[in-house]
């Protein structure tokens, strides 16, 4: 039964935790054996009290059955409290494991999703499983333990009435589970509208500058609304329809059940075969039977959804890492920064390549510059060098070692890039150039700020280094963050470096200090700089001009100006528009 690979789905969760499910379980078990014996002791206490029996019967009964209260509010207080943190403790790990594997994903994963998306996928998830786990595991299951053994004392009591409840109860779990099926289609797609809803509001919020730059607030309110306000109620319509169907189902078989089981517990009592004491004692034994069933439909409901919304979430714990290290893979070490490319083709669709054919090679220490038009693949080029994508055709050697056969940890530690568009953590100023390298001193962090001309804003601010920057930066100005990247950069100390149009959104004076600071920066190092304004790179050691995929020419700027090629077009279209 499907059930049963959902239940196994979910012990997969619990199973490095078993000791302590156990543990709680039994705590709950124990509570629930004891709940069982409550209602014959008042039954029988009605029975003693009709018989006229000694006070001083009464009384040890009375005690005794205030000792069985007192355990069974103790291990539920315990199994509760301890289930709970235990659930959140998995809940945790889960989405920490999420987290993990979503990090170690490829580029070009994450590229192609929305992460309010996917960020929503993984926190339902995690968060249904710690609901399962609470509400369910530790909480449901342990008062079926007490159904079980309430059944056992009502077939020695009375089979008759026995009977006749387990019908009532089959019918009223054949209903629930026939009628709970329509339910969880409906929550599903309710799901997938919440998922691609969050991930229009994670990219409106994302975005907030762009939306008020344009007076789009209205736009993406409406947008919004749609998402959550028409989409999402049409189908949760359909869903409380079929919700309150059940429901009446439910009642209407609970209602009939009791009245039929009084009235027949009656009808004994009347023939002599029953007491009055017997009486009360299944009256009690109903209403505990019903209070886990009454919450029968919502917590199988919860689980059916839970485990779909796990699934779902799990399947992204199905997307392939990135191959840091394989078995027999070199670590690179102590390079010199040599880098070649030997006939690499790469296309993201099969229908469209991006670059062919790519030969050309870079000494160590030598100052690379890639132009060209928009999407000529200039950043496509480097990240194949940093194996963010794998070409279909050739091999990218570092060092005449082919980077497919090393070990992706060891390669990015020797390459070092500095993008247009610099993205902060919102953390201090020290924690975004430390993350270059997480042992660095005060002292190398200072050093490496200086270098790339940030130590003079730096300490302009009232908490200097540990100026906090904001989500994304956004309280530092371009030229501030750009400065902030190169001495991260600085502190990685590469061989490789990476500059990919570092400088074209600056003003003059930040634009000079930047430079400034790169110049510091590419000394002795292997760098590629990815440039549009072709007069940033007129000192570059080699040239390398991309049309349409290909290399065009290769040269130094003399060099190409003197052929007239497509660089010298490139180069003049520039000067004129000046």
């Amino acid at each position: 039964m499907k059930i049963f690979s959902e239940a196994k789905l979910i012990w997969e969760y619990l199973k490095p935790y078993k000791k302590r499910v156990y543990f709680i379980g039994c705590i709950a078990v124990i509570g629930s054996a004891i709940s069982a014996v409550i209602p014959y002791i008042y039954g029988r206490l009605t029975d003693l009290v009709i018989k006229e029996v000694s006070f001083f019967l009464i009384a040890e009964i009375l005690v005794f059955w205030l000792a069985l209260s007192l355990i069974i509010n103790w291990s539920q207080r315990n199994s509760k409290t301890k289930g709970h943190y235990l659930a959140t403790e998995i809940r945790n790990n889960l989405l920490l494991k999420m987290a993990g594997h979503l990090i170690s994903l490829p580029i070009k994963f994450h590229k192609n999703r929305k992460m309010g998306e996917i960020i929503s996928r993984a926190t339902r998830g995690a968060d249904s499983l710690e609901t399962i786990t609470d509400n369910i595991v530790f909480s449901l299951l342990p008062q079926f333990f007490t159904v079980i053994f309430v059944l056992g004392i009502m077939f020695w009591q009375e089979w008759r009435l026995a009977v006749t409840l387990v019908f009532i109860l089959f019918a009223y779990a054949s209903i629930t589970i026939s009628k709970t099926k329509p339910i969880i289609k409906a929550q599903k797609k309710i799901n997938k509208v919440w998922e691609n809803s969050y991930g229009d509001l994670y990219d409106s919020i994302l975005n907030v500058q762009t939306v008020k730059d344009f007076t789009k607030e209205n736009f993406e309110r409406r947008k919004l609304f749609k998402d959550f306000q028409i989409k999402a109620l049409g189908i949760f319509k359909s869903y409380i329809h079929l919700w309150h169907s059940l429901t009446a189902w439910q009642q209407n078989i609970f209602s009939f059940g009791f009245i039929f089981l009084f009235g027949f517990a009656l009808l004994l009592l009347n023939q002599g075969v029953f007491t009055v004491g017997k009486l009360i004692m299944f009256t009690g034994y109903v209403s505990l039977i019903y209070a886990p069933f009454g919450s029968l439909a919502s917590q199988y409901k919860a689980f059916r959804q839970g485990i779909a919304v796990i699934e779902r979430a799990a399947q992204l714990l199905e997307e392939k890492p990135e191959e840091y290290s394989k078995k027999g893979a070199r670590i690179l070490k102590n390079i010199k920064g040599k880098v070649e490319f030997k006939n690499v083709s790469f296309s993201y669709k099969k229908d469209r390549q991006i670059l062919k054919d790519l030969n050309f090679e870079v000494k160590p220490g030598e100052n690379t510059a890639l132009v060209g038009e928009s999407g000529v693949g200039k950043s496509t080029l480097v990240a194949l060098m940093s194996r963010y994508y794998i070409p279909q055709k050739g091999s990218i050697l570092v060092d005449d070692s082919d980077i497919s056969n090393v070990d992706l940890k060891s390669l990015r530690e020797q390459i070092a890039v500095v993008p247009q568009e610099v993205m902060l953590f919102n953390d201090t100023i020290k924690n975004n150039i430390k993350y270059g390298r997480d042992n660095a001193s005060d002292e190398e962090i200072i050093d490496a700020a200086k270098i790339a001309n940030a130590h003079q804003f730096i300490e302009f601010f009232p908490n200097k280094y540990g100026q906090i920057v904001g989500e994304r930066g956004t309280k530092l100005s371009a030229g501030q963050k750009q400065r902030v990247a190169i001495a991260r950069a600085v502190l990685r100390n590469p061989k490789i470096l990476i500059l990919d149009e570092a400088t074209s959104s600056l003003d003059a004076k930040s634009e000079r200090l930047v430079h400034e600071a790169l110049d510091k920066l590419i000394h002795n190092r292997t760098t590629f700089i990815i440039a549009h304004r072709l007069s940033t790179v007129r000192n570059a050691d080699k040239i390398i001009v991309l049309e349409n995929g290909k290399i065009e020419e290769i040269g130094s700027h003399e060099d190409l100006m003197r052929r007239e090629g497509a660089y010298f077009k490139l180069y003049s279209l520039q000067i004129d528009l000046k």
